[in-house]
């Protein structure tokens, strides 16, 4: 497909946060169908199966160096699928118990590890950036198992928590402003350093 590493972040950060305004949305009651139930699941389908297949997603714009970062994302997608099989059951037979939840949180607990110890492509950009906000989304990530692990569960009189939904839009928000040198309005040299200001008087 061509697409290069930030292209690919930005997608998952426009497809998460997506998904969070939705679950926002539910746990505010502004929307309630059934179909809601499942919007993790598929998400974690959709995301397993883009790092399943992330070599050809990059096709000729795979940057150098990609070998262990391309083997990493092939494990993270498989764990990714495999929770949205058990996250898929569980919501199709109503389960709420904290072992339901427990793969999910395992799930997402991973991914924060692998973007922790994230191996690093060849890049222009100076490799402390790209580890740092790999670092930072490994941290929303922790927050947001933390947020599923806490939420309640068994109570139908109790509201649905916001702390999950609000998280996934800032993971999807740090995704959409990945940068390698370049952002999602252009490249990043063309954006100013800083503002000038007209001396005072």
């Amino acid at each position: 497909m061509g697409l290069t590493s930030e292209q690919v972040h930005w997608i998952f950060g426009a497809a998460l946060m997506l998904i969070g305004a939705l679950l926002l949305c539910r746990a505010c009651g502004r929307l309630n169908s059934r179909w809601l139930d499942f919007v993790i699941p598929a998400g974690l389908i959709a995301f397993g199966v883009e790092m399943a297949l992330d070599p050809f997603v990059h096709g000729s714009a795979a940057p150098g160096g990609y070998a262990a970062e391309s083997g990493q994302h092939l494990v993270l997608g498989a764990i990714l699928i495999l929770c949205a099989g058990v996250e898929t059951v569980r919501v199709w037979k109503d389960r709420k118990s904290l072992m339901w939840r427990a793969p999910l949180i395992a799930g997402i607990l991973t991914a924060a590890a692998v973007f922790a110890l994230h191996a690093q492509h060849s890049s222009a950009a100076p490799m402390l950036l790209l580890i740092t906000q790999h670092r930072v989304i490994s941290a929303t990530l922790a927050a947001a198992a933390l947020s599923l692990f806490l939420s309640p569960r068994g109570d139908p009189a109790a509201r649905r928590p916001i702390a999950f939904p609000l998280l996934v839009l800032l993971l999807g928000a740090e995704f959409m402003l990945y940068t390698e040198g370049r952002t999602i309005f252009g490249n990043a040299d063309n954006v100013p350093a800083s503002h000038s200001m007209a001396p005072m008087r």
